[in-house]
């Protein structure tokens, strides 16, 4: 099974010049827990709920509501293709030390995201599933 056929499909983005008041107004708006910031449909950041707690106030100072999402977005964006198995989308997770990867088509433009609860959501159906089947053909006792 490919990343992309459990990954969330709507993904919110914004682009690097949108100001950090919008990205966390968005955020609390819609209850994100990260925005992929990108250019020309290709991801260039992210911005987790952690980085406006923790980065907004110590880098951007006073101004900090009107300062670019760029100054304060994960510059280093781990992103995963479409393609990928989940196991390998899990390992990447794992390695990099994120808990949400963007998922890019072969071009490498946005369509997607991956984060580990829906990873984990996914496990623990097919986990119920197998308990069932299990279940059925078990001896009644």
């Amino acid at each position: 099974m490919s990343i992309y056929t459990v990954c969330q499909k709507s993904v919110v983005s914004v682009t690097p010049d949108t100001s950090i008041r919008f990205v966390a107004d968005l955020m609390r708006g819609k209850n994100l827990g990260c925005v992929v910031v990108a250019a020309e449909q290709k991801p260039v950041g992210i911005v987790t709920d952690r980085d406006l707690a923790l980065r907004r106030d110590r880098i951007c100072g006073e101004e900090a509501d009107e300062a670019h999402v760029s100054t304060i977005m994960t510059r280093e964006v781990c992103t995963i293709r479409k393609d990928t198995g989940i196991f390998d989308a899990i390992q990447e997770m794992k390695s990099s030390g994120v808990r949400r990867l963007p998922v890019v088509d072969a071009g490498g433009r946005l369509v997607g995201l991956i984060t580990l609860d829906d990873i984990i959501r996914l496990l623990a159906r097919e986990l119920g599933e197998v308990a069932r089947i299990i279940g059925k053909e078990s001896p009644k006792i």
